[in-house]
């Protein structure tokens, strides 16, 4: 039998352990994360001073190569926020990074505002003219920064010691009738359960303090609906891990890993060209279905 562990009021069966961290399987939460769970002063500096400087110095060269990639992406991705508000408005980009998602924004006719916590990532937001808010999304950034029609999470909740407590800054922020788009790692899937349990690998992806919690689909939802929000969409991103499968380790070779990368990119960039988006919808609907998919993106109305 596994392990059971508290930390705090936090406990569940550990699932992996790395570098004095466990993952456990919460009962309280609804999700996997870490124990001990890093205080936010340590997350601060981190994400502050550290993240775009040692943990992902290539980030924005690697952006920048990507642009056409980020562009048909985003472009998708608003089209369908577009459809479910029912027309454009603001949006608030929480972890906006080096504003790619909130430069196809602005270029798409929405109000769109980022909030942004890292030194290098506020100072090139700025520098290319995008209106990003230097500061941690906390109870006084949420007070003062106004009211908007969308909140866009991408690649933030599994990054904090309390996602629900952001998420309700989220709805303290949203317009009557808004929406919430969060997109996480899709975590603990079965092609990597695959590679770990009958391959013989590492969990390559829990990667503390970095990231403390681990989500899928059902956790997602289970968590949004918890706190008042309804999912009205799901979308996943390409299942990176099927290059694993295929032999190509790009695990152990970043410049590998880019390869693979731009394979993925051509796929999406060569159906979104001809016209064939809908091509690529209905495949990634499908491998939805069966758990695949890098990472869950869910769209959800906040209930009034």
């Amino acid at each position: 039998m596994s392990e059971r562990k508290c930390w705090i009021d936090h406990s569940g069966i550990v699932l992996d352990s790395v570098d004095g961290f466990d993952v456990i399987q919460c009962e309280s939460c609804g999700f996997k994360h870490i124990i001990p769970i890093p205080d936010e002063d340590e997350l601060e500096h981190i994400y502050k001073h550290e993240y775009h400087v040692k943990d992902k110095p290539l980030m924005l060269q690697h952006q920048l190569e990507d642009q056409d990639w980020h562009a048909a992406t985003n472009t998708a991705r608003l089209e369908t926020i577009e459809k479910l508000l029912g027309r454009k408005g603001s949006i608030l980009d929480v972890g906006s990074g080096n504003g790619f998602f909130l430069k196809q924004a602005v270029e798409q006719g929405w109000q769109a505002k980022g909030v942004e916590p890292a030194d290098k990532a506020v100072e090139y937001c700025r520098s290319i003219g995008l209106d990003v808010v230097h500061s941690v999304f906390d109870q006084e950034c949420a007070e003062t920064i106004g009211k908007f029609d969308v909140v866009y999470l991408w690649e933030v909740l599994e990054h904090l010691p309390d996602p629900a407590g952001l998420l309700n800054l989220c709805r303290q922020v949203l317009n009557r009738g808004g929406l919430v788009v969060v997109g996480v790692p899709n975590d603990y899937n079965k092609l990597q359960k695959i590679m770990v349990e009958d391959m013989d690998e590492k969990p390559w992806w829990v990667t503390p303090p970095h990231h403390i919690n681990f989500f899928n689909r059902n956790s997602l939802e289970l968590l949004l609906r918890r706190l008042d929000f309804e999912p009205l969409h799901h979308e996943i991103t390409f299942p990176m891990e099927l290059f694993l499968l295929m032999g190509k380790n790009y695990r152990q070779n970043p410049e590998l890993g880019r390869e693979c990368h731009a394979m993925r990119k051509e796929l999406e960039l060569n159906l979104t060209r001809t016209d064939n988006r809908d091509v690529l919808d209905k495949l990634y609907n499908s491998l939805s279905e069966a758990g695949f998919g890098r990472h869950t993106v869910i769209m959800a109305g906040k209930k009034d």
